[in-house]
């Protein structure tokens, strides 16, 4: 099979230049930081299409953008996660991103498989001290590069934990696999869709508890999974062969069990995980201690 690997519209230089260099118009700016202030208002809910209409449309994409806490370079074309947290973030895992901050201590491990552009992640290590560990999963080429682009953005000299990103994905193997990369959303890309036509990627993939132990990993406080029908491929061999003490004690997961050929929400009831929170998209579960 002939793999497609190019995408078009996309700045590559954009890429390697400094978070800063390339800067929202002031008044852009000081809208979004206006849409990050309060909580879902009647004016924000007015005011967000029309911000993200006017920097889609008239800005140099990619774009430097001070969202809330976070410093990140969008593109917002083709990433619903980023033009959500920007533009409205009331609507982004608002539940689940507070579950997650309420579960990470300072000292804290947290598991980031499909970490996008680095949102869950950054968020994580806003509660975390330098004691803290995160490992972020993402196989795309494509996606990677922003997401190291972010967190350069946000580095500071003291106080953060340690970010280790891994180039792989998570599967019930070790080995290649086809990633259908989807274009107009980074975020939907999977190695659990058919065979369709457009872009894709090889990626190599690792089983999660091969890389937990080579990394010395020996608690998980928070685990999030976002990789578009693939959760039970990475999670199921995880769960049945990791010893009781590595499973995660909070687990973040995209609710997609339609495309799941095996019961991972039964498995985790079985070993012992209640659903505390449930959105439209997301699922929360918390272990019995």
């Amino acid at each position: 099979m002939s793999l497609n690997t190019t995408r078009t519209g996309e700045n590559k230089g954009a890429l390697q230049e400094p978070f800063g260099s390339r800067p929202l118009p002031t008044v852009y700016q000081s809208m979004i930081s206006y849409l990050h202030k309060e909580k879902n208002s009647f004016l924000q809910r007015m005011l967000a299409p029309i911000v993200r209409k006017l920097v889609v449309k008239f800005s140099d994409l990619p774009v430097d953008v001070v969202a809330g806490k976070l410093n990140l370079r969008c593109q917002f074309t083709d990433n619903y996660s980023e033009k959500k947290y920007v533009f409205t973030p009331w609507r982004y895992d608002c539940g689940e991103r507070l579950a997650l901050m309420n579960a990470l201590p300072e000292d804290g491990v947290f598991i980031d498989i499909g970490a996008n552009v680095g949102l869950y992640s950054l968020v994580a290590a806003e509660v975390m001290g330098e004691n803290g560990r995160i490992l972020a999963f993402e196989p795309s080429s494509f996606t990677l590069q922003r997401l190291n682009v972010n967190l350069e953005a946000n580095r500071k000299d003291n106080g953060r934990p340690n970010i280790r990103v891994l180039n792989v994905g998570v599967a019930d193997e070790n080995g290649e696999r086809v990633l259908q990369i989807d274009g107009k959303n980074l975020g939907a890309s999977s190695i659990a869709k058919p065979e369709q036509s457009g872009t894709e990627e090889k990626i190599h993939c690792r089983l999660l508890l091969d890389v937990l132990q080579e990394h010395k990993i020996t608690r998980i406080d928070a685990l999030k999974i976002d990789i578009e029908g693939a959760e039970d491929i990475a999670l199921v061999p995880f769960i049945n062969k990791a010893d009781d003490s590595l499973l995660p004690a909070l687990i973040l997961i995209e609710n997609s069990e339609d495309k799941w050929s095996q019961d991972l929400f039964g498995l985790l009831s079985e070993k012992g995980y209640r659903r505390i929170l449930k959105t439209r998209l997301n699922s929360v579960l918390k272990r019995k201690s």
